[in-house]
Formats: structure tokens, sequence, C-alpha cells
């Protein structure tokens, strides 16, 4: 793979210094500020931790972790611009990914090209990995992965589902996810009575109205937590009643509660919840300590991409242990890093993270079990399967509009 000069982070141009510098591109600006926000505050999370233990240790000594922040501004674009210079000019031994997929598809071959790891705690796109770059990295499995297993065991519920109507957005991460239920509803044997992508700005009555005249068994539909939440208010006032509604993203967030009692009952995926029971590996030794100290940092419960965030902090931790290198980092030693990330598997509070090393999952962690949840009447999520972590029996049929 060619070097390119002056351009690589590991030059160790600045060779006294004793932390680990890590540069970060995510949108903090822009359509897509509040998934920045929510990388942002997992990263800082452990960030915080980290440096209050000392330091990621590495043969008995401790060396503190800095940030370095650039604003992808939602735009892949400045997204690439932004990590380029971040590469030039900052010094950084790694890089932590932005939040949606569409900045780090920009990211990868410039990634690539200057031999500078990047773990994304965040993305979901299977095009990121199907690219199949180097020096990318991501803890979140694809959308069409565990979406799929999802909706599988929602077909699933008794009396199961016999029919099924699919919308999404038409964007590169929804449309993955729509991609995905699909193929969950074909593995249950449930008949896919409609399949329609529209656009982000499109009128949800029209789209709906069609649904309701096939009348399925359920809806699955896929967008960001706003288009989701419009959805189910337009699902609300058109009085459209399957006997259960799936959406695949951000159910159990503020944005998408804010449709009130249109929310109420939805079914949804995660791959992580504060009573997932999930424990191990270093800084948080379970799911529930990790979600306590998120609520006393941030007064709010973390969502999964938050926790996945953190997570892939201490994978980098575990990871630079074991390479045994002082900041910073030369670009010999970030390649040996590359090199340690497809080998290692980490547990930790997140769940056990094993990158894979070929294949159309290159380079994502799809090791990390999914989770069908619901919305009580009071918007709590609850885990309803599978059975053996399932917290209470899913509410399906839903009740009527009126019911509620």
């Amino acid at each position: 793979m060619a070097s390119l000069t002056g351009c690589t982070g590991g030059s160790g141009s600045n060779s006294d210094r004793e932390t680990f510098r890590f540069g970060i591109v995510t949108s903090l600006s822009g359509p897509l500020r509040y998934g920045g926000q929510v990388t942002k505050r997992g990263y800082d999370l452990w960030k915080n931790r980290i440096n209050e233990d000392g330091g990621i240790e590495v043969n008995g000594n401790r060396y503190e972790v800095e940030f370095t922040y650039a604003d992808a501004q939602s735009d892949p674009s400045t997204g690439a611009d932004a990590t380029q210079k971040m590469i030039d000019n900052e010094d950084v031994d790694a890089m932590l990914g932005p939040y949606s997929s569409q900045v780090p598809l920009s990211m990868g071959p410039i990634l690539d090209q200057n031999q500078m790891p990047c773990i994304t705690g965040s993305s979901e796109s299977p095009e990121l990995w199907r690219n199949q770059h180097e020096y990318l990295f991501g803890t979140i499995p694809s959308v069409n992965v565990f979406v799929g297993d999802v909706v599988e065991m929602l077909l699933s519920f008794d009396p199961s589902a016999e029919t099924a109507y699919i919308t999404g957005v038409n964007g590169p991460f929804s449309k993955s996810a729509a991609q995905g239920m699909r193929a969950g509803a074909e593995a249950a044997g449930v008949e896919v009575l409609g399949y329609e992508l529209y656009p982000a700005d499109a009128d949800r009555s029209s789209i709906i109205s069609e649904a309701q005249s096939a009348e399925p068994d359920v809806h699955l539909n896929s967008g960001n937590i706003d288009s989701n939440a419009t959805f189910m208010a337009s699902a609300q006032e058109l009085s459209y009643e399957p006997n259960g509604v799936f959406q695949h993203y951000g159910i159990n967030t503020p944005g998408y509660k804010n449709a009130g009692d249109a929310a109420a009952y939805t079914f949804g995926a995660t791959l992580w919840l504060p009573q997932a029971g999930r424990s191990g590996g270093q800084l948080w030794g379970d799911s529930q300590t990790y979600a306590d100290q998120f609520q006393a940092e941030y007064d709010k419960l973390p969502e999964y991409t938050e926790a996945a965030s953190s997570a892939t902090g201490v994978v980098y931790q575990e990871a630079l242990a074991e390479l045994g290198a002082e900041p910073p980092l030369t670009g010999d030693e970030q390649t040996q890093l590359i090199s340690i990330l497809e080998e290692i598997t980490v547990d930790t509070f997140w769940g056990t993270i094993d990158y894979e090393s070929e294949g159309e999952n290159y380079h994502n962690n799809i090791t990390t079990n999914p989770l069908a949840i619901q919305l009580n009447e009071d918007l709590d999520p609850e885990i309803v399967a599978p059975a053996d972590v399932a917290e209470t029996e899913p509410t399906y049929p839903i009740p009527s509009w009126s019911d509620r």
C-alpha cells in the first residue's frame, strides 16, 4: 500500500508527547448533529473514565488520552476534507469515526492512503465493509445483518404474522435496513404485500394510505428518528391499525417519544440496553454500571450507539496495550495496530467485540446479538425477544388507537 510521505499521522514529530492522541471527525452541525452528539458523548465518557484511571496502561506505564474534534457538518465531502487535515496537521495516533454512514464512506480511501487506523462506534451501512478499507473498522453490526434477525423474531410471535408491508426512506442506511427487513420476512415465511422506498421529505399520508389498503398483519418501516416519529403520528391520524408496527431505529430516544401516544407499543431493534445483562472487560464491569455512570454524566440514559462508542474506546485501550508501544505511534506501529485489531477479541459491558478479517463484513463486528424491544404504554423500552433475555411477553396484537 502506498505511503504518503509527510502525511502519515505517526510521523513521530512530537516525540516527547506522553498522551495517546485520537482524532475524531463527526457531525457536530447540520442535519446529523443529533447523531454527532451521540457519538461525542460516548467517546468523551470513555476518555474521561480512562483518564480517571490514569490512562491506557502500556508495559506498566499509563498514558492519558486526548481528543481533537473536527466537524463534518453532516456532509461527506466536508468530512473527507476534515479527515485529511486531521491526519496532516494534528499528529494523531488513531481516529474514532462519525455518526451515519455517508461520512465514513468518504473517509475510507483517505484512511487507507495515509495508513491511519480508525474505528467508528456508530455507522451501520453494509457498504462500508463491502468496500474493504484496510484501516477502517466498525463496532456496530451492519444494519442488514441485525435488523433481519430482529424482524424474524417479531414475525414469529404468537399468533404469528402471515403478511407484512415494508417501507423506508430511500437513503443508504434506511435502504439497507429495509432490505434486512425483507430478508427477515422471507426467512420467517411471511408474505410481503408491499415494498416501497420513499424520499425523506415525502408526504407520509399517501404512503400510509397505500399500505392501509393492503391490510398487512404488520408494518415494517425504516428511517431516522424524526422520520419515524412523523410516520407514527400520520398512522394515528389516518387510523392505520396493523397488528404491529416495527421501526428499526431510535424508538427509545426522546425524539421518537415526542410522538406521544402514537409511539406506544412500537416494536424496535437495538443492540444494547442497560438491562441487557452483559458483563466483562475493563472500565465498566457490566451494562448497568455503564448506564449509571452515563446517567450521572449526562442526566439521561445512554442509547446503544453511545454505549458502542464508549466500548470502541475500550477496544483501543486493549489493542494499544497489546501493541506495547508508547505514544506517539510511528507509521509502522499504526500498521501493527491494524493487525492486532483484526485478531483481538474484547469482552465489554456492551458485548463481545470481534472484527471480521475477510468477506463482505470485512472489519465489521457482527458478533453482538440484537434484541427485539417494545415500548410499553409509558414509552419505556422492554426486551421482548430473544426468549433467554426477554423481560416480558410482547403486547401483540397491539391495542387499537381508541383503546390507548
